[in-house]
């Protein structure tokens, strides 16, 4: 008797374990990123990348999409097209779901944060203006400048205190 009790353990146990074996799992969505866990760092930009790459839609034409070079670039006379045909819509969805995913971090290639994609498609939306995402970085000049402001102005009162009261 206790021969057979062993063997059936023995046997269901191995029958579990070739039931978890050869399930298929899938570990992450590729199609709704937003469903995975994004419990580690690696993840969240696995999954902001998915929200990027599942970027198709029949309303955007192939050069008004969202990559992530960030730059989207309509003409003035497509800009009503754009917005009220749904394309704008869809981008501003795909920058939601990567805010989602990531919600802090995230930079597109030219450095351009999601606020600032998505306040220049809202912009160009509003007031029927052709919509350029491209970002530039501040110039050295400006950071040098205020590097420099305090120093000057205090060096140049430190100097006229001394001229005034002659010490």
């Amino acid at each position: 008797m206790e021969h057979g009790k062993s063997k059936f353990l023995l046997s269901f146990s191995l029958a579990i374990c070739l039931m978890f074996l050869l399930s298929p799992t899938n570990a992450e969505n590729k199609t709704e990123p937003r469903r995975n866990a994004n419990l580690s760092p690696f993840e969240s930009w696995r999954s902001a990348y998915f929200c990027i790459m599942n970027n198709h839609s029949e309303a955007c034409a192939q050069h008004n999409t969202l990559t992530f070079n960030g730059t989207v670039f309509v003409n003035q006379n497509e800009i009503v097209d754009y917005c009220i045909g749904g394309c704008a819509q869809h981008t501003l969805d795909v920058i939601s779901c990567v805010r989602d995913v990531k919600p802090h971090g995230f930079k597109f290639e030219t450095g351009a944060s999601l606020s600032f994609v998505q306040n220049a498609i809202q912009t160009a939306c509003n007031q029927h203006t052709a919509l350029n995402t491209s970002y530039t970085k501040p110039n050295g000049a400006t950071s040098l400048y205020g590097r420099l402001y305090m120093p000057l102005v205090s060096a140049l009162t430190t100097l006229a205190f001394i001229s005034t009261f002659n010490m």
